[in-house]
This record gives structure tokens, C-alpha cells and sequence, in this order.
């Protein structure tokens, strides 16, 4: 299946093959010499037949592209799965709970990115609508609903966020997510894009069991909250069913390698 990549770290690919395969390629060379007789004339005019070789040889030299480094990196960890801890999973419910932290999974989910993760994102330009109202609301006298306090916190978080996103993919499993964050140097497509049915392909960073839950903004890698505020969110919990802000148990927490369709 040829595969359309939406997201792909490429430095952990790199990392990842290197490690399998000792070392790193810079290119592929593809030789392909063929050789044989033919027939001709001896000299010009002359109606003597002669046999001569003939040999050809053609060189393609191919650069080693990310797409080409990750089918590799699939073929070498299915060949090996107990080396690489490669699990292909079909049932989240019971494949799931076993898999150790480190484990190289592949799954299929619908994802997508929560609201309040692309509110933040300075690309979605939410931010600066927001800001535009609160200014329009103090030229008229009237207050938004949000202060000035509030508007200042939204704006360093979304800065300190970056480009970067949260995505949270539901399994076949009534149950279990999957969630993951997205460095913006890798993203190939925008946020909206993301959202729907794709292949997944990360490493187990940690595991969320039945009743526990944890806000996305302190994810690994996204760990942005200062921790005074880190443990007053967790000890109010999520406001309510509706409450996207959060990943809630059974879940688990993988490092995203790549996303495709």
C-alpha cells in the first residue's frame, strides 16, 4: 500500500533504523550490467562477418528518502518482533494491557486534535481573534468574558506550545485511546487535515488505567504547566464527560513516529 504520510519524525526514524542496522545510509546503488554478442562486418564494405561483445552497465544512485527509511524500518522490526518489541495490534482490548513501556506498535484509529489544543496553536489564529474582541470590547465598554489575567496565560501557553500538537485517537475498543504528541517540524499537513481514520505508528511512553486521567497540556513532551498548576488541575479533574482537555483512561501515551493514510 503506498502511504501518504501526514506526520513522520523524521530525526526518531533515523534513530530508529541506525540503531538496527548499525549505521546510517546516505544513498541506495542500484547497478544493472548485461552483456552479449552481435554480428558485423569486418571492414567498411566488406561483406566478411565478424563477432563482436557487447556489454552495457547502468548505475542509479538514489537518495535514502524518509518514505523509503520507514518501509525498512517495518520490514527489519516485523522480521525480529521480540528484538524491536514490534506488535501490530488488532485487538486493543486484549493486546493493549501486556504491552511493556518501549513497545513499537502499530495501530489503526480515528484521530483527532482536541479544540482546546488547536485554540492554543498560534496557527489557528483563535488567539488572536480572541485578543481582537477583548480590544473592541474596552473601545465599546463592554467586558469579554475572559480578562486580561486569563487572555495573558492563554497567549504564553500557546507560545510556549509552539506549532506543536496533541492528538487523541480512538481504537476499535469501546474503551482504550491512544494519544500522542506532534512536533511541529515534522507535521506535514495542518491540524484539520489530521482528523479521521489513519495509521498510527509510536513507542508506549506510559499507560492511563480505568479512572484516571491526566490534562493534555502535561502530556510527555508537552509537560508545559508550571507543577503548582500541574496538581491543582489534577486534583479538580475534568469538568465534565464533554471536558476534551484531558486523556482519560484506559489510554495509552506513545511517542508518535508516524501518521499516514
Amino acid at each position: 500500500m503506498l502511504k501518504n504520510f501526514l506526520y513522520l519524525n523524521e530525526s526518531a526514524l533515523t534513530d530508529y533504523l541506525s540503531a538496527l542496522e548499525g549505521g546510517s545510509r546516505t544513498s541506495i546503488e542500484d547497478r544493472d550490467q548485461r552483456s552479449g554478442v552481435g554480428s558485423g562486418s569486418a571492414t567498411p564494405g566488406s561483406h566478411v562477418d565478424g563477432r563482436y561483445a557487447r556489454e552495457n552497465e547502468k548505475t542509479v544512485r538514489m537518495a535514502d528518502t524518509p518514505p523509503a527509511q520507514f518501509e525498512r524500518l517495518i520490514t527489519l522490526v516485523a522480521a525480529d518482533p521480540e528484538l524491536s518489541g514490534w506488535v501490530a495490534v488488532q485487538d486493543p482490548d486484549t493486546e493493549f494491557p501486556p504491552l511493556p513501556l518501549g513497545a513499537l506498535i502499530h495501530v489503526e484509529c480515528d484521530i483527532q486534535v482536541p479544540s482546546m489544543i488547536k485554540a492554543l496553536a498560534p496557527k489557528s489564529g483563535m488567539l488572536t481573534a480572541v485578543k481582537a474582541l477583548s480590544e473592541i470590547g474596552s473601545t465599546i465598554g463592554q467586558s469579554l468574558p475572559i480578562d486580561e489575567g486569563q487572555l495573558a496565560m492563554v497567549e504564553t501557553l500557546g507560545n510556549l506550545m509552539g506549532g506543536d500538537l496533541v492528538v487523541i485517537g480512538e481504537t476499535d475498543s469501546d474503551e482504550w485511546k491512544v494519544a500522542g504528541r506532534l512536533r511541529d517540524d515534522h507535521l506535514r499537513v495542518s491540524a484539520e487535515e489530521l482528523d479521521g481514520s489513519v495509521h498510527v505508528v509510536g513507542k508506549v511512553s506510559r499507560r492511563l488505567v480505568a479512572g484516571d486521567h491526566k490534562p493534555l497540556l502535561a502530556l510527555p513532551g508537552l509537560d508545559i504547566l508550571p507543577r503548582a498548576k500541574r496538581r491543582e488541575m489534577e486534583a479538580k479533574g475534568p469538568s465534565g464527560p464533554a471536558d476534551d482537555s484531558w486523556l482519560k483512561g484506559p489510554a495509552l501515551m506513545i511517542e508518535i513516529l508516524a501518521i499516514y493514510r
